[in-house]
Parts: C-alpha cells; structure tokens; sequence
C-alpha cells in the first residue's frame, strides 16, 4: 500500500471518516464516539494536518452552486512540458484540479465557466497563449455529476480487505 496509508493506524482512519461527515464535528464528541480521550483527539487531527494528510473544508457541488459549465479537459504537452504547462494552469482560478497523467493525456484538468462562450474562448485563446507547449487538448462538458466522493472509510475498507487477499495469498489459503 501506498506509503501514507501505512502511516496511518486504525484511530487515524477513525478520526478522519468522523470528521469527513462533518468537518466541524467537536473533536470531545469524536472522542466519545471513539472512546479516547478529547486531547488525543486534537492532537491526531493536528498531527494529520501537519503531514497534510487532510484538509478541513467545504467541498461544494459547484452544479449545485447555480455553476452553469464544468468541463474536464485532456491536454497534450511538447515532451518535457507537463510539469511547467501544469503549473500554469493551476493559477487559474476557474481551473478547480489540475493533475498529471498517463496515455491519451499529459494533464487532466476540471474548470468552471459561466456559459459555453467563457469556456470555448478559455480553451481556444487562453490557455494556448499562456502555455505554448500545449499541442492538442480534448474537452467534455459535465451534464450531471453522479459521484463525487471525498468518502475515505470505504477506501480504507479496500485497502484492509486488500491487505487481507495479499495475506491469504502468502499463507496459501
């Protein structure tokens, strides 16, 4: 498993599917709910937001905000672009995620637009003007969002259930 997972212990895991439900949960409920005491509580959330293991915030449905245009575009760089093209594109303040990739394309981004004319004119003239090596991209509008999980106790389940199959392997059950 990947490296911050196993430097989470079970508590950790517990405090963050309690706060991911409601990030101002008082950190004396969770430790009731949990039965530890309220200060180890805050020191596991300080300690997790420290190692930047989580942030506490509002995750909107920006469909739901009255958003009327989300599109996710696939973009191709020139090779050796895609670090500095996706740093140019993370300063946009419409442009909500911005990751790397690989196959068909070298960024995947998701931006917010008031009308398909703000989202054309940004694909079109925008960004080619301000990251050069950009080659191709492909944009699909979002019509609905089905999920959108920021859920981390049915990951963590996976991964346990994971950790199970690779152990029962081992063992030759």
């Amino acid at each position: 498993m990947g490296k911050a997972f196993s430097e989470l212990d079970d508590l950790d895991r517990k405090i963050i599917v309690a706060l991911e439900k409601d990030g101002r949960k008082a950190y004396r409920e969770i430790g009731r709910q949990l039965g530890v005491p309220e200060a180890t509580v805050r020191s596991r959330v300080t300690k997790l937001l420290e190692n930047g293991h989580i942030r506490i915030t509002a995750v909107g449905n920006p469909l739901g905000l009255g958003v009327e245009v989300v599109a996710v575009t696939l973009i191709r760089v020139r090779p050796g672009h895609v670090e500095e093209t996706a740093e140019v594109l993370s300063r946009y303040p419409n442009v909500r995620f911005v990751g790397t990739s690989f196959g068909s394309a070298d960024i995947i981004i998701q931006t917010l637009h008031p009308n398909l004319r703000r989202l054309h004119h940004f694909i079109a003239q925008e960004i080619p003007r301000a990251a050069s090596a950009i080659t191709s991209t492909e944009t699909f509008q979002l019509a609905n969002v089905v999920k959108s999980s920021w859920a981390w106790g049915e990951w963590f389940e996976e991964l346990e259930r994971l950790d199970r199959e690779v152990l029962e392997v081992r063992q030759g059950k």
